[in-house]
C-alpha cells in the first residue's frame, strides 16, 4: 500500500512560476457577447465552473485574488482559461463574481471571486475533473467562486476494511468524549492540534460512496463548519501521513470511522472490500486496498478465466483463503473459483485479478487497458462504462 512509482507520482509534481508582476484587473465588460463561463452539475463536486467547451475550471490555492502565480510548466500543465477580449458573458454565474486579469504574455485569464481560473490538460473530455485535489492546492471552481472539496469518501485500512476518508485520503476518527446526540464536540486548543477536525466548506457536505443522509455539520467555536458522521464529529490524526494509515486508533477513546459512521473494528479475515478510487467512483478492492479488475475476454457464468501465463503474471488472479469474509460488497455476489490449486475470487461471476503496475491503494491504471480490463464496480459491473 505504500509503493508508489515515479511515474505515478509526477502528475502531482508541478513546478510553479512566480509571474514577476502584478496583472492588470478588468471588470466584466457591460456588453454581452461570446459566453466565457457556463455551470454544469457534477455527481461528486455539485455544480462546478465549466469553459465554454464543458471542461471544468479550478483555482489554484498559491494564487491570490487578481494574482497568477502560474506560468511556464506550471501554465502548460493548467492552461489558464482566457478570452479574446473584454466583451463576453457568463451562463450560471453570478456575473459580479466574474473578472479578467491581463497576464505577462498578455492574453486575458478568466477570475471568479478573483481567483484566475485554468483548465487542466490531463482532462481530455468534457466533465472529466482529474484536476481535483491535486498536490492539495487545486480544486474545481464551485458556482459562487469557492473551492469544490468531498467532505467524505471511502477508502481501505488493512485489518479495518472499508472506512471513511477525508478529501485527501486520510482516515477520519470520531472521539469517545464527544456526543452524537447532540452532535458536539470536545476537543479544542491542543487537542485539535492533534486531532485536526474535518471542515466542511459550502453548504451542504459533499460525498463519495457514504450515506447522504448519515452526514451534517456543526459550528465550532472559531465558526468554521466540523463534518459529522451519525452525529459524530468527525477528526483526522496528524500522525497519518497518508491514504491507508491509522494510527490513531492506538490511542485510548479515539476509533476510525467505518462507512456507516459505526467504530471501525479490526477483522484480519476481511479479504474484499470497496473504496473509492480516482474518478471511477466506489469500486471493488482487496483487504489493503488496491483496485480490482475484471477481463472481457472470461466468463461470468460458468466462472472462468482466460488469463494465465504472462498475462496472471501482469494481472495476478485474487486469490483467497477458506473463511474469508467481505464487507462493502454483496455477499450474495461473492464467490470463488478454483485455478492452481487456490481460490479465485469472484464478483458476479467474474474472476477478479489484480494489476502489478498498480503501487497504491487508489491506483487504477489498468482500467480500460486493450479495451477488455476494467476496475470492477462493488456490484461487479465494469467501472466507467
Amino acid at each position: 500500500m505504500i509503493r508508489r512509482s515515479a511515474a505515478v507520482v509526477a502528475l502531482g509534481l508541478i513546478s510553479l512560476t512566480a509571474c514577476a508582476g502584478t496583472p492588470e484587473s478588468k471588470p466584466v465588460a457591460q456588453q454581452e457577447s461570446v459566453v466565457a463561463l457556463n455551470v454544469t452539475e457534477n455527481a461528486d463536486l455539485g455544480p462546478v465552473v465549466t469553459d465554454v467547451k464543458g471542461f471544468t475550471l479550478y483555482r489554484f490555492d498559491g494564487d491570490e485574488p487578481g494574482t497568477s502565480t502560474c506560468a511556464g510548466e506550471c501554465a502548460a500543465t493548467w492552461p489558464p482559461a482566457t478570452v479574446a477580449g473584454e466583451t463576453f458573458t457568463v451562463d450560471g454565474v453570478d456575473r459580479g463574481l466574474v473578472g479578467s486579469i491581463v497576464r505577462e504574455d498578455g492574453s486575458r485569464q478568466l477570475t471568479v471571486d478573483g481567483m484566475p481560473q485554468y483548465r487542466f490538460a490531463e482532462d481530455t473530455k468534457p466533465g472529466e475533473t482529474k484536476g481535483q485535489g491535486l498536490r492539495g492546492k487545486w480544486f474545481a471552481t464551485a458556482q459562487d467562486g469557492a473551492r469544490t472539496r468531498l467532505a467524505a469518501r471511502t477508502g481501505v485500512v488493512a485489518g479495518l476494511g472499508a472506512v471513511l476518508t477525508d478529501d485527501a485520503g486520510l482516515t477520519m476518527y470520531r472521539f469517545d468524549g464527544d456526543t452524537a446526540q447532540p452532535p458536539a464536540s470536545t476537543c479544542d486548543g491542543g487537542c485539535a492540534g492533534t486531532w485536526p477536525p474535518v471542515h466542511v466548506e459550502g453548504g451542504t457536505p459533499r460525498v463519495k460512496g457514504v450515506d447522504p443522509g448519515l452526514l451534517g455539520t456543526i459550528t465550532r467555536a472559531d465558526g468554521r463548519k466540523q463534518l459529522t458522521v451519525a452525529g459524530w464529529p468527525q477528526y483526522t490524526f496528524k500522525n497519518d501521513a497518508k491514504p491507508g494509515e491509522a494510527n490513531g486508533v492506538t490511542v485510548a477513546k479515539w476509533f476510525a470511522t467505518a462507512t456507516d459512521g459505526k467504530k471501525a473494528q479490526r477483522n484480519k479475515a476481511i479479504a474484499l472490500t470497496s473504496a473509492t478510487v480516482e474518478n471511477l467512483g466506489v469500486v471493488a478492492t482487496d483487504a489493503g486496498g488496491m483496485t480490482l479488475y475484471r477481463f472481457d475476454d472470461d466468463s461470468a457464468d460458468p466462472s472462468a478465466s482466460t488469463c494465465s501465463g504472462q498475462c496472471a503474471r501482469q494481472w495476478p488472479p485474487a486469490f483467497v483463503s477458506e473463511g474469508f469474509q467481505v464487507q462493502g460488497v454483496d455477499p450474495a455476489l461473492v464467490g470463488t473459483v478454483e485455478r492452481d490449486g487456490k481460490q479465485q475470487l469472484t464478483i458476479a461471476g467474474w474472476p477478479q485479478y489484480l494489476l502489478a503496475g498498480d503501487e497504491v491503494c487508489g491506483d487504477a491504471d489498468g482500467q480500460g487497458v486493450g479495451g477488455k480490463w476494467w476496475a470492477t464496480k462493488a456490484d461487479g459491473t465494469r467501472a466507467g462504462r
